[in-house]
């Protein structure tokens, strides 16, 4: 049903689409996130260009999911062997982000990581709810400018 892949440069526009339509969702619902940090704004579509060598997608016909996979991340300073997954969005209505986020685990546990990690806002108790159902834990907190963040991660199961 869905590829897990690399994203080709072409369709980093698509990819983009997906995070201001994930905005406008979240100001439809009335919801505090990326919309009232300026998400775009801090990471424009030159930035995700920039990032193309790192940035995974999963398709059916077109994007529906995707996130910056990372090997090391300077909100976590401990230096352990994890994946972290930035900018991570899906499609309004796909259902497509527990997908993803498992394909991702596979590559981690493929890359031989003992943790897959990520962070949310602390104000967020649906999308925590979805992070706790589908394994991590609460590991810590970070902070960048006005997000409050909560850290988050999965050890994963190597077999």
């Amino acid at each position: 049903m869905y590829t897990f892949r690399l994203i080709e440069k072409q369709e980093i526009p698509e990819f983009f689409a997906l995070i201001t339509k994930r905005m406008a969702w979240l100001d439809k619902k009335h919801l505090k996130g990326w919309n009232i940090y300026h998400y775009d704004e801090i990471f424009p579509l030159s930035y995700f260009q920039a990032m193309a060598s790192s940035l995974y997608v999963l398709v059916s016909d077109h994007v529906v999911c995707g996130a910056v996979l990372l090997e090391s991340d300077q909100r976590w300073n401990d230096y352990c062997s994890a994946l972290y997954v930035h900018n991570f969005v899906s499609e309004v209505g796909s259902r497509s982000g527990r997908s993803f986020l498992r394909y991702v685990e596979a590559y981690a546990v493929s890359k031989g990581k003992k943790y897959l990690r990520l962070d949310s806002d602390i104000h967020n108790e649906d999308l925590a709810s979805y992070y706790h159902d589908l394994g991590f834990e609460d590991y810590g907190f970070c902070w960048e400018g006005d997000y409050q963040g909560v850290l988050r991660q999965k050890k994963l199961i190597h077999h």
